[in-house]
């Protein structure tokens, strides 16, 4: 008995030793295994030091990103050193750390190159981005703003930053310079566009076909109405490629025929070659020329539309009775379809007619260089039986334009632009309108464009009911 105390003390620190045994072994293995700082982590952390001792003696504040970052190492907000007061005006660094040559070093400065990734990253932040490069071994840095830098495609293409080891020191005298380009920002938030290309539909037509002849012949008519008046007398139906100016008719027509020899003196009429008109640098002969082509837009398209002189604006008419239209064509190299005449009725009273929905356009010829362009604008006319204007056509158009986005607008276009080059086409069913006729215009390619999700509005989205808008 008077030993065995002995003994357990013995066992005791026996096993007390040999705990501290196996800590030790493991702590040997974990120095081992473990995780290591590499050295240019360590360049790295004197970079930002050398940043934050820069930025103290400017008065600012720092604040270190810290833990997992993509292309941001902290941020600078701006201070008033005398008052201390703070206004949240930020900006954002990146801080690149050498102990090796600086890359293009030379007496006057050196260039940092970039990756594309990193670019695209500080180029679309909400906030104003500079990148500051330390030279650990001789204890400098120098810094840039990088938006203003990358908005010169020079210098985005050539993917490297330029300093000049003079004006881009930075030290606690840049703090202005700082400071002004904390002021770029702008309260709230805002978003570059993305660099994506993106395709272009311009809203023109080229006008593939000009009239060849104008005609020209005197008339006692005093007045626009007068002439239309005497015309109608004898013709319902007059052709409308004719205009009245300085108590001449000026047409595309041979005047020589029924009813315009009748209103004009066709005897004396002279004809005279259209590029005269189509070229000339005379403003008042080149307004005339364009109202001939308006003219004859209006007949080209007479069988199918009306004219909306209050709006200048061309409408598809119903079928007769009047009757739902729908007007087919290609579109993207698929086929496509739209109802361009529709009556809607009044919320529960199926059978009482509230207006006529029509597919629109309103235009203008333009001429660049040598060439004719149409633009076209498309757009909706109300009607409250297909013929007669909606008093409430306005707020009808409001309405469904609040609720359009890009898409609907373009679908439009392309009708209209099949819809136009195929009335000047001769096929198998009649020959083309012999003064106009229309080609598509290519497509333009942008080198950045905007992804619509970015300001599509949550709200007043098309419904079922309006889904063949789209076309």
């Amino acid at each position: 008995m008077l030993n065995s105390r002995p003994q357990i003390a013995a066992s005791s620190r026996t096993a007390y030793c040999g705990s501290n045994s196996i800590h030790h072994n493991q702590w040997y293995a974990v120095a081992l295994s473990g995780k290591k700082i590499s050295h240019s982590d360590i360049i790295g952390e004197r970079g930002v030091a050398h940043v934050r001792k820069v930025v103290a003696a400017m008065g600012y504040l720092f604040y270190e990103t810290g833990g997992v970052e993509a292309g941001v190492d902290g941020f600078i907000e701006i201070r008033n050193p005398d008052t201390g007061e703070v206004s949240n005006q930020t900006i954002q660094f990146q801080s690149k750390a050498t102990t090796k040559k600086l890359p293009g070093d030379s007496v006057d400065g050196f260039h940092w190159n970039c990756s594309e990734k990193d670019i695209r990253y500080w180029s679309f932040g909400t906030m104003p981005m500079i990148l500051i490069v330390v030279d650990v071994e001789h204890d400098k840095a120098y810094w840039k703003d990088l938006r203003t830098w990358f908005a010169e495609d020079e210098n985005r293409a050539g993917k490297k930053v330029h300093f000049d080891k003079n004006a881009d020191l930075f030290t606690a005298d840049a703090a202005l310079s700082i400071r002004l380009v904390s002021e770029n920002g702008r309260p709230g938030t805002y978003y570059s566009a993305p660099r994506k290309p993106e395709y272009l539909t311009p809203n023109l037509l080229h006008v593939s076909r000009l009239p060849e002849t104008l005609y020209w012949a005197p008339t006692d008519a005093k007045s626009v109405k007068q002439l239309w008046f005497q015309a109608r007398e004898l013709d319902p139906y007059p052709n409308r490629e004719v205009i009245l100016r300085e108590n001449a008719l000026l047409s595309l027509r041979n005047l020589d025929a029924h009813p315009w020899r009748e209103v004009c003196d066709a005897g004396a009429m002279e004809e005279f070659d259209a590029e005269e008109w189509s070229q000339t640098d005379d403003p008042d002969r080149e307004r005339n020329f364009v109202q001939l082509l308006n003219q004859a837009l209006q007949e080209m398209v007479a069988r199918d539309l009306r004219f909306d002189p209050k709006h200048r604006t061309l409408f598809f008419k119903p079928h007769k009775g009047p009757k739902k239209r729908r007007f087919g064509y290609r579109a993207e190299q698929k086929q496509s379809g739209r109802w361009v005449a529709s009556p809607y009725y009044k919320k529960g009273k199926q059978n009482e007619l509230a207006y006529w929905r029509h597919s629109a356009f309103s235009w203008q010829f333009l001429r660049i260089g040598r060439d004719w362009f149409l633009q076209i604008t498309p757009t909706y006319h109300y009607t409250r039986d297909g013929a007669v204007p909606d008093k409430f056509a306005a707020e009808h158009l409001a309405g469904i334009k609040r609720k359009e986005w890009n898409d609907a607008v373009r679908g439009q276009f392309v009708m209209w632009r099949e819809y136009l080059c195929g009335k000047g086409k001769t096929d198998l069913f009649g020959d083309g309108y012999p003064f106009l006729g229309f080609s598509p215009v290519d497509k333009l390619q942008a080198s950045f464009g905007i992804n619509d999700a970015f300001w599509k509005s949550s709200e007043g989205r098309i419904g079922d009911g309006d889904a063949d808008l789209l076309g």
